[in-house]
């Protein structure tokens, strides 16, 4: 038997006499056995509310805060929505062609009942999409990319001022500096 958390709240059902009842509510309920927790419609919706917070954890890790800026951050979350978006559509692919609208809804220890209904793992992968085309939105309005284009342009002139001082300091022959303009170009383009 597990151990209650006694900072969890008892059933929200109420007694005959309209005191609080003072049981501990079934899992993934709010009610206990006696006001409802039994019936076959809240074991199934207790079900699905437990299959979503176990796919919830296997999807969302959390980490510690840290400073970061802004636009950095709004281009990691395009990342990791679409990482996930990507380990979710794994997860749908797996599903059988039943398995994606049809599912266990009730079990008990004699009898498993199915019923129709969207399979978690598509739900959260319909929402994730959602997510990956906001953000990604939101990225595009901020002007990410255009900033990404001037922070590689900005750093390409500092590569090309750093390789020229370098070549002035070599003092090269006429020939060495007649193939400078082949030889760092093919180089560069190499590793771009």
């Amino acid at each position: 038997m597990e151990a209650r958390d006694p900072d969890k709240p008892k059933c929200t059902g109420k007694r005959s006499n309209g005191t609080p009842c003072s049981k501990w509510p079934m899992k993934g309920q709010t009610v206990c056995r006696n006001h409802g927790g039994a019936s076959p419609q809240a074991k199934a919706a207790a079900e699905r509310r437990i299959q979503s917070v176990d796919a919830e954890r296997a999807v969302i890790t959390f980490g510690l805060p840290r400073e970061v800026d802004p636009r950095d951050a709004l281009l990691e979350e395009v990342y990791r929505s679409a990482g996930a978006v990507d380990w979710l559509s794994a997860q749908v692919r797996a599903l059988s062609s039943d398995e994606v609208t049809w599912g266990k809804a009730e079990e008990s220890a004699d009898d498993v009942k199915y019923k129709a209904g969207v399979n978690v793992w598509v739900q959260l992968h319909q929402q994730e999409r959602a997510h990956l085309v906001r953000v990604a939105k939101e990225a595009i309005n901020a002007g990410i990319e255009e900033r990404r284009v001037r922070l590689a342009e900005q750093q390409g002139a500092m590569l090309a001022g750093v390789i020229k001082n370098i070549l002035g300091d070599l003092d090269l022959s006429a020939d060495q500096q007649a193939r400078v303009g082949e030889i760092v170009p093919r180089h560069l383009r190499s590793v771009a």
